[in-house]
């Protein structure tokens, strides 16, 4: 006897009745999510998909252990270095999750719905430590702290994770159907709304980071001598990298979730390749931005151009009294008509005076002196040069009055 639900075989042996009843699967689609995607990666391609995602975790591990390890040789600390020590922990965690438990409890639905909520988490997570970090290094740059940023600096702490908590929950509730149901992996389903919940928080939390440290990296230098030198030369270093770096680990982030929702074994190779390029470019950005650091592997090396240090700006150059007066002896003043007067001596007598007529023939009278100077300035004196060349000249020319009592040129 058989129907829809189940099939009955019975037998008859010595009054001894056996009775099988294999039950058809119900309710399917409560379990599995119906794909839209038909392709789907042989055993072999998984198995090369795995071993490729746990050498990517493992690569961004290692060389955020790297990171860790030089700051502290080189010894540098503060709360520039405190942030970045925060942000390097974070993508260590989420390393793990996108890359290698993303992969081990595909197939462990209610283990794999964790997973997926802490692969979200750590992404967002890491989004907004960036935002912090951009929020420290801008205040910094523009001059409104002279150490730690313009704000307390344990929001640099609290706040990401505020922040990523946010979107998690609110992309969770409204979704949590979905959350472990791929049975491919344990990361958003692009075919619902889920994808949107994981892609649209970290996109704008990372271009509102993008935005505030481009901001500083094109604003003046308004540095000032109160300011912490340490942060300040993190700070000019760290907004010119940040964009790079956080749009980078966000596009793995991406690519991984697409490859293994699409189950396309390139993509999946690269994504590899450029995680090779990830690990290398944390360490300089996380290593190039402190002072201690430069100053050490600033020297000749093939990675030398990348710690650099830009040559010390030159002193403001004050100006004081002596400085003053030795410009006036370099850039001496124009002369007055007479000084230029007084500088021919050698000149003739009598050569290159204009003989005015004389009023009246000979000398004049020493009244006649009298009244032409009587309305003359006594300060005005007469010029020593021109009197001592009318008394050496035998020719006795030109008039006492004029001499004696010549008014000055202005």
């Amino acid at each position: 006897m058989s129907n829809n639900n189940s099939s009955t075989n019975s037998t008859d042996t010595n009054s001894t009745t056996t009775t099988t009843t294999t039950a058809e699967p119900t309710n399917i689609t409560d379990n599995l999510l119906q794909r839209c995607y038909e392709t789907v990666l042989s055993d072999n391609q998984s198995d090369i998909v795995k071993y490729l995602m746990y050498f990517c975790g493992g690569w961004i591990i290692v060389w955020c252990l790297i990171t860790i390890l030089v700051n502290i040789c080189h010894k540098n600390k503060g709360h520039q270095r405190y942030v970045h020590f925060y942000e390097e922990l974070s993508i260590i965690l989420l390393a793990v999750c996108m890359c290698i438990l993303n992969f081990v409890f595909n197939h462990k639905s209610n283990i794999c719905k964790f997973v997926a909520i802490f692969n979200h988490f750590f992404m967002c997570l890491t989004a907004s430590i960036f935002f912090a970090e951009a929020l420290f290094a801008s205040s910094m740059v523009h001059g409104k702290s002279d150490k730690n940023g313009s704000i307390p600096w344990i929001l640099y702490y609290i706040f990401p994770i505020v922040l990523a908590i946010g979107p998690t929950l609110a992309t969770y509730f409204p979704e949590k159907k979905y959350y472990g149901t791929a049975y491919l992996h344990c990361s958003a389903i692009s075919t619902v709304d889920m994808l949107w919940g994981f892609v649209i928080p970290v996109w704008v939390i990372l271009t509102l980071a993008g935005l505030k440290a481009q901001l500083a990296c094109i604003a003046c230098d308004r540095q000032l001598p109160s300011q912490d030198i340490y942060q300040c030369y993190w700070a000019r270093r760290s907004v010119k990298s940040l964009v790079l770096i956080s749009q980078y680990i966000f596009s793995i982030w991406l690519m991984i979730l697409f490859a293994a929702e699409h189950q396309k074994l390139y993509l999946f190779i690269l994504v590899t390749f450029m995680t090779l390029l990830f690990g290398p470019a944390l360490f300089v950005c996380h290593t190039y931005g402190h002072l201690n650091t430069c100053q050490k592997w600033a020297g000749s090396g093939c990675f030398a151009s990348l710690y650099a240090m830009c040559p010390p700006k030159p002193s403001t150059y004050e100006k004081d009294k002596d400085d003053e007066e030795d410009e006036k002896i370099e850039n001496p003043q124009e002369k007055t008509p007479l000084e230029n007067e007084d500088e021919n001596p050698e000149k003739q007598p009598g050569a290159g005076d204009s003989k005015e007529p004389d009023e009246t023939s000979g000398n004049s009278s020493p009244k006649k002196s009298t009244q032409r100077g009587k309305g003359l300035d006594p300060t005005k004196h007469t010029e020593s040069q021109k009197f001592y060349s009318w008394l050496t000249d035998s020719s006795n020319s030109g008039n006492s009055g004029d001499i004696l009592f010549r008014p000055s040129v202005a």
